[in-house]
This record gives C-alpha cells, sequence and structure tokens, in this order.
C-alpha cells in the first residue's frame, strides 16, 4: 500500500462485522468474541480489520488493477516462470522425510523487528537449496513489514535451479478473492487462510476460488471448533497453528491435540503413507514455535507432513547449517541420536548460551532476543548480582512474554530407571535442549536451603534451579528442588588460570556424577576462595574438551566474554556456555552491545565449528 492509514475501534469492528453472511449465527460462531458487545479486538482481528479496510481502499482506487488484469498477469507469469505447483502434493512428494515451509518474515507484532534487512529472494534460495520444499512470504505490510516484491523475489530466484522448485506461500490475513489473484499474478502457488477470523461460508468461498486458479490452500487452525469449520468448508492440506493468535501463547501439544481429532475421525493423514500409491486424503502441518531435531521428530511420531518454521532460520547465522541440523528425513535423526549415546565423545557442539546475572526485566529481554536460551537470576546471599524475588518475578514475566508462555515450562525428563549416570544425564541433557527452544529462567542458590529454593520456585516461577554451592550432586533432583537442576562442578584454579591435571580431574568429575541433575555446568573456583562462581578467570577448557570426549556433554563458564567465546565455542564444542560478568557494565547490570556481541558470535562460532563434522 502507498499509504498507511489509521482506523478507529469502530472502524475496525465495522470491518470484521462486514464479512460475515446473510446468517452469522450458523458461520460465525467459532470467531473470537462473536456476540459479544463489549468484546474488545484481539490483536490478530485488528489486522485482519485493517486488512479489510486497506483492500476497500485500494480496489476502489481507479488505477488498482481489476482482478481481470490480474488473471491476464497471472498467465504471463506462469507462461515465462511455470505453472502452480499443487501445495499437496509438495509436501506428499517428501515422504519419507519432513517436509518444510522455511518462512521468509521481517518483523511481528510479538517479537519487533527479526532481521528486517535481509534479501527475500536470497534467502528463499538458501531455504530451497538446503531442503525446504515450501517457501513461506510474509505480504502484510505494516506489522510483518512484507510485501509482495518479497514474494516475487522468491519465486524467482528458485525457479530454474538445480533443486526442485519450492512451492510458495503467501502468507497474509487474506478475506477476498482479490488477495487470492494478486497472490498468484505476484507467483504464489498456494495462499494462507486462518480460519480464526474467516466466517464458515466466506472460508468454503475463498478455497473453491483458489482451487479454481490451481491452488491448493494451506487452512489454518487452533482450537477444536476450528478444526471442524475447516473439514467442514473442504480444507485438504490443514495447518495448526500452536500459538493462539488472539493472545499469542504458545503450546505444541496443539498440533499433537489436532493429530489425535484427526484419527478419531478415522481420517487419513499420516505422512509415513504419502510415500505409498494410495495417497493420504488429508496433510497435517504444523505451523510455529519449532526450531530443533527433536521438535520435528516429536511430530513425525504423530503423521505431521510439514513443519512450519521461521524466526529460528531468519535469525540463524547459517540458515542452511540451521535446516540441516533439523534432520528432516527420519534416518539422519537416527544417525544423530546414535551418535549421542553415551560411551561416544559428545561433537554435536554448542545449543544452548546462557546469560546469568540478569536483575531486571529490560536485560533479560535483550538476552531473549539476541538469542539466548536460559537466564539466570541469582539468589546467592553473596553475590553482588543477588535479586529479590521481587525482581527475579518482574524477569519470569518479561521471559515467559518473549516466549509467549503464561507458566512454567515443563521439561518432560525422561525414563532413566536403567541407564548409568552418564546416559541418564545424557538424556536429560536433550530434553533441557528440547524444552530450552524458549528462553527459561534457573535460578541460581549456594548453599541455600532445600526449602527456601522450593519457596523461590514457587513464588517467582523459575523454570530451572542452578547450585553453585558445597551441596553435593544429590541435592540437584527434582524432590529436593521442586523443578530440574543443573549441578555446578568447580574446576579449581589459580588466578593465572593454571590448575591441577586435566586428565585426573576429568576422572574424578566423572567418577561424582549421579543421575539427579538434569545437567553439568563447569566453572572456575580460585583457589583459596572459599565461594565459586563470578571469577571473571578461565579454567583450562581442556577439562571440558576431555569430559566430553568421555560422552557427557557440559556447559561451561568462568572467565568467558566476548573477544573469547569465539574460541571457547569452536575449540571445545561445549553443549552450553555461561557469561554473566564478561557481558556487564557493572555487576547487576548488561552492556546491550556485549550481550548481543557475546550470544550472536557464540551462534557463529557455533556454525562454523560443525562444519567440520
Amino acid at each position: 500500500m502507498s499509504s498507511t492509514p489509521t482506523y478507529t475501534d469502530e472502524q475496525l469492528k465495522d470491518a470484521l462485522s462486514s464479512l460475515y453472511g446473510p446468517n452469522p449465527d450458523e458461520t460465525c460462531s467459532h470467531l473470537h468474541g462473536y456476540g459479544d458487545p463489549e468484546h474488545k479486538l484481539s490483536m490478530l482481528q485488528r489486522i485482519t480489520a485493517t486488512r479489510v479496510l486497506d483492500y476497500e481502499k485500494l480496489v476502489a482506487d481507479p488505477t488498482t488493477p481489476t482482478e481481470s488484469d490480474l488473471q491476464a498477469k497471472t498467465k504471463e507469469f506462469h507462461a515465462s516462470h511455470g505453472p502452480i505447483l499443487n501445495l499437496q502434493s509438495v509436501i506428499q512428494s517428501q515422504s519419507p522425510a519432513m517436509a518444510l515451509a522455511g518462512e521468509f518474515k521481517r518483523a511481528s507484532p510479538s517479537k519487533g523487528d527479526i532481521a528486517t534487512n535481509l534479501n527475500a529472494g536470497e534467502q528463499a534460495a538458501k531455504y530451497a537449496s538446503s531442503g525446504a520444499s515450501t517457501i513461506s512470504v510474509l505480504t502484510e505490510t505494516r506489522w510483518f513489514k512484507g510485501s509482495l516484491d518479497d514474494l516475487t523475489e522468491a519465486r524467482i530466484q528458485t525457479t530454474g535451479q538445480s533443486y526442485n522448485r519450492p512451492a510458495i506461500l503467501r502468507k497474509d490475513f487474506v478475506i477476498n478473492k482479490y488477495q487470492i489473484i494478486e497472490a498468484a499474478s505476484c507467483g504464489a502457488d498456494t495462499i494462507l487462510l486462518i480460519v480464526a477470523v474467516t466466517p464458515a461460508d466466506l472460508l468454503k468461498e475463498l478455497i473453491d476460488y483458489a482451487r479454481s486458479i490451481g491452488m491448493e490452500p494451506l487452512v489454518e487452525v487452533h482450537a477444536g471448533i476450528e478444526l471442524d469449520v475447516a473439514l467442514g468448508a473442504g480444507a485438504k492440506v490443514i495447518g495448526v497453528n500452536n500459538r493462539n493468535l488472539h493472545t499469542f501463547q504458545m503450546d505444541l501439544s496443539t498440533t499433537d491435540v489436532a493429530a489425535e481429532e484427526l484419527k478419531k475421525r478415522e481420517l487419513s493423514f499420516n505422512h509415513d503413507l504419502a510415500g505409498e500409491s494410495e495417497k493420504p486424503e488429508y496433510s497435517l502441518c504444523s505451523l510455529s514455535g519449532m526450531s530443533s531435531a527433536h521438535d520435528v521428530d516429536r511430530y513425525r511420531q504423530v503423521g505431521v507432513g510439514m513443519c512450519l518454521i521461521g524466526e529460528s532460520l531468519m535469525r540463524a547465522a547459517d540458515p542452511s547449517a540451521a535446516i540441516q541440523a533439523l534432520c528432516l528425513h527420519p534416518d539422519d535423526y537416527a544417525s544423530q541420536t546414535a551418535q549421542s549415546v553415551a560411551g561416544s565423545a559428545y561433537t554435536a557442539g554448542t545449543k544452548l548460551v546462557k546469560v546469568c546475572g540478569i536483575t531486571n526485566p529490560d536485560d533479560a529481554l535483550v538476552a531473549c532476543r539476541s538469542g539466548a536460551s536460559l537466564i539466570g537470576v541469582i539468589f546467592a546471599e553473596k553475590s553482588k548480582r543477588k535479586v529479590s524475588p521481587e525482581q527475579a518475578s518482574d524477569v519470569v514475566n518479561a521471559v515467559r512474554g518473549f516466549g509467549e508462555r503464561s507458566n512454567r515450562e515443563t521439561i518432560s525428563l525422561p525414563n532413566i530407571d536403567r541407564m548409568s549416570s552418564t546416559q541418564a544425564l545424557v538424556a536429560k541433557s536433550r530434553a533441557l535442549e528440547m524444552a530450552a527452544r524458549r528462553p527459561l529462567v534457573v535460578g541460581v542458590f549456594q548453599n541455600q536451603e532445600p526449602e527456601f529454593i522450593r519457596e523461590m520456585v514457587e513464588k517467582c516461577g523459575l523454570d530451572l534451579v542452578q547450585l553453585h554451592g558445597k551441596e553435593g550432586m544429590k541435592a540437584a533432583s527434582v524432590e529436593n528442588c521442586g523443578v530440574p537442576a543443573i549441578r555446578v562442578v568447580d574446576i579449581e584454579t589459580g588466578k593465572d588460570g593454571n590448575g591441577g591435571a586435566p586428565t585426573d580431574i576429568t576422572k574424578a568429575l566423572l567418577d561424582s556424577v549421579t543421575s539427579d541433575p538434569i545437567a553439568i555446568l563447569l566453572d572456575t573456583s580460585i583457589k583459596g576462595s572459599k565461594e565459586g562462581g563470578g571469577t571473571g578467570v578461565t579454567f583450562d577448557w581442556g577439562i571440558a574438551e576431555d569430559v566430553q570426549n568421555s560422552g557427557l556433554p557440559v556447559i561451561i563458564a568462568g572467565g568467558l566474554k566476548p573477544d573469547n567465546v569465539d574460541d571457547a565455542v569452536t575449540k571445545i564444542r561445549p553443549w552450553g556456555i555461561d557469561v554473566s560478568s564478561g557481558v556487564e557494565e557493572k555487576p547487576g547490570k548488561k552492556n546491550v552491545d556485549k550481550v548481543q556481541t557475546f550470544v550472536q558470535s557464540a551462534k557463529r562460532a557455533a556454525v562454523e565449528a560443525q562444519k567440520g563434522f
């Protein structure tokens, strides 16, 4: 749009009402707030209503191309660049591998700017050449900073290449036929239709129109009643948004629930069967919240055919490496899992970044936006960064808001009854890595009573705790702490960084571990000092390397900062890294540039380090 007018709430409400058909009680009961005169519009509804009004203005402009003009432009585009691809056929052609929709998204209402300066065509080509079979392009201009030019660039730069051309999805708030033919004229193969803001009769009309020009639309649902509406309208490719777009809350089990409902109705959708001669009638897709191979495999197990991943790929230092790490083919995931079995050296590289010593919400959000996995708040009495319960609660609320959740993250711990201590810790580390796809808050305690730890866990809403004193391994249990606990192991070092023999220390450490913690963190302890942590001194990283070569992934801390994190990640490839004083202006106050540089350097180095494996 050439201009961006603003609208009143009454105009927005009237715009939504204009979508209602002649029998709204029959077609609109699934719409959020329908029938409630006091209802306040959600962000999803405000965006949709704005699109309604913007397109009314656009179509009324005599200089705007008519639908007939766009139909002619579509034919010309197809003559030059090839015909439309059927989305369901593209998805099913990937079986037994998970189909991937890589998303190009410059910004979002909940996360703000993500990567506003990237070139859509270049990013799409990276996605497609690395295995993405669909490219989703946000074209909404105000909140997502997208455009139809982005979509066309993605289409053109992924056409005529050595890899199979991906389907191009226009992801927008589509509420009329004009937007569909407009999308086709700009190179789209398919469009997104959101049930949550579309009356049932209009949804069927749009699905039928899309198919009339060769498009198989992706129909998005969230709540169970929306699945009923989608199926009733004839949807075949059903996308489950794990994010509630009215509240922005995320729940990855939403896709699982939809899969179970399709099974109950005896509707065929299992992607594993898509490679057979008789294809499933439906394709099920998961549309948000995923970032890892564990997420992909989770949905593979319930028959999902495509995962849409956007933010993590847009933020990735190397999108191609990030896609490879998703293990879209089940054989790749099985191989990765086999390589991480205890007894084999840990070689999977750095997966977690923890920023500790956070005392306020602003610093917490800087760390989250930079890509930190774990946010540490310190309760230890002698720490210069000690927080009050109120400060910790404020940090927790900020991190939850960023992660689009309202409750403590439940970490699904594995059954470890028949595992050795090291095997148990390897399995638990996977569980933590999976949970930390959205930032978690870790409460750091030192020689404090279990009752106090549990009280702070409940009062502040901590996701994890970290024991940093002389409590011992067994103290780091869920029973003792109320939530899973990271156990710190102090590596005694002189002020010059010199300590004991690495081999002796490694053996002693491995002999001491139990299955109680969720993870092990190695930190520097200065000889003669009564308390560990916060030293600003590095220990001999060879010890961490030896421990990981024995199969146990570890987090390392102590003396890390922006100018040495690249070295640590590249040489040692620790499972996790932890920084506090290295990114501060003063104790308790982070330096924004240092935090961003540290996290981004760590992630870039992790990508480079894995290229040799």
